[in-house]
């Protein structure tokens, strides 16, 4: 049987943390509704260089290729943004005065520099994420596709809501992993350069169609280009 819509609204969340960060987001958000929409192509991604993902030591028996499999059941969205970042370069700290706007360049800055990815969702929901090396299911529904690039340098990435990295941007004992053990984000990579296709398999506006995931993000060892705005923002 297939699942009805998750829906999660602004009444979702009663605890004293969530009420805090909706107080401060609702103004934020109000004042930057002027701004122009910004428009992303479905699938973006240019001079993409792959290669393959391996474990271990490349002789013998241990030359074999990896196989990257992670489910996030259940990662709460309450501003409509996921990301996937590498908590050891990633600059998370921006001030306490911060806006979304200097949230954003901060943001926008560092995924030229490849430590992480940002993206819109299309709703507020609460979304099950699976990581693989491995491309989507072809009987599953892609919404929308985009890739870029990410590095890895401490050994992991760690896909995060756009609430934890406020919440780092605003106090600086704070990180952008702090929510990770919550979620059962943490993926464990090697070092390196890594190709990211995220792909969104249901509509947060439509009933669901599957029981697979609702996004999918395909981790290859590669190089592309970089992103330079948040993917699918209309702010």
């Amino acid at each position: 049987m297939i699942p009805p819509r998750r829906h999660v609204g602004p009444e979702r969340g009663n605890n004293p943390e969530s009420k805090r960060l909706r107080h401060l987001w609702t103004p934020v958000f109000r004042s930057l509704q002027r701004l122009r929409r910004r428009t992303h192509p479905k699938i973006i991604g240019a001079a993409e260089i792959a290669f393959p993902l391996w474990f271990g030591e490349q002789s013998g028996e241990d030359n074999r290729m990896a196989q990257l499999q992670h489910r996030i059941d259940e990662m709460t969205d309450d501003s409509g943004f996921l990301g996937l970042v590498d908590p050891h370069a990633y600059t998370s700290f921006v001030g306490e005065d911060w806006t979304l706007e200097s949230l954003f360049e901060r943001v926008e800055s560092e995924m030229r520099q490849r430590t992480v990815l940002l993206w819109g969702t299309g709703g507020e929901e609460q979304w099950r994420i699976d990581v693989s090396d491995s491309p989507v299911d072809p009987r599953l529904p892609i919404i929308r596709q985009i890739t870029g690039p990410i590095a890895v340098t401490g050994g992991e990435l760690v896909v995060v809501n756009l609430d934890t990295v406020t919440m780092a941007a605003q106090y600086a004992d704070s990180a952008v992993d702090d929510d990770k053990d919550i979620y059962g984000s943490s993926i464990e990579l090697p070092n390196g350069d890594y190709i990211c296709t995220v792909s969104q398999l249901t509509d947060p506006e439509e009933d669901r169609t599957h029981e697979g995931p609702d996004f999918h993000l395909q981790l290859i060892a590669g190089r592309t280009s970089p992103w330079f705005e948040v993917a699918w923002s209309e702010l």
